[in-house]
């Protein structure tokens, strides 16, 4: 195989993995209420945790949302269930939406490429 079709090859199987995951991580938030805001200790951030769907029981699920303060631009997208939602600032390092939730629920900050890049697609359309 020649070398530019490798790198042609590698493209499209990189961007299929891409899409793959966007559509995976993906989910309808028109549907999210029962919204609370808060803003980080330092003032950076803005963080938002929203109901996106009650399945009875113990296991709801939520939408998480971290924006730059300044800007309002979204950083990061997280769905996550728990128990106990609960929307906690954890000094300068992240930001907590759940206490007994699943990992998905706290957010290392500043936020990763990953959670960067994940944000910007699907605030896309």
């Amino acid at each position: 195989m020649k070398p530019g079709r490798s790198i042609g090859w590698g493209a499209v199987v990189l961007t299929v993995a891409f899409a793959v995951l966007l559509v995976a991580t993906h989910t309808d938030h028109r549907s999210a209420s029962e919204c609370i805001k808060s803003t980080s200790k330092n003032g950076r951030y803005t963080a938002e945790r929203c109901l996106l769907q009650w399945r009875g029981g113990n296991d709801p699920a939520y939408l998480g949302q971290v924006y730059d303060a300044a800007s309002g631009k979204l950083l990061v997208r997280r769905t996550f269930s728990t128990p106990v939602p609960e929307l906690i600032w954890v000094d300068d390092e992240g930001v907590s939406f759940s206490r007994g939730g699943d990992d998905a629920s706290f957010i290392k900050l500043p936020p990763s490429f990953y959670d960067r890049m994940i944000a910007r697609f699907s605030s896309i359309g």
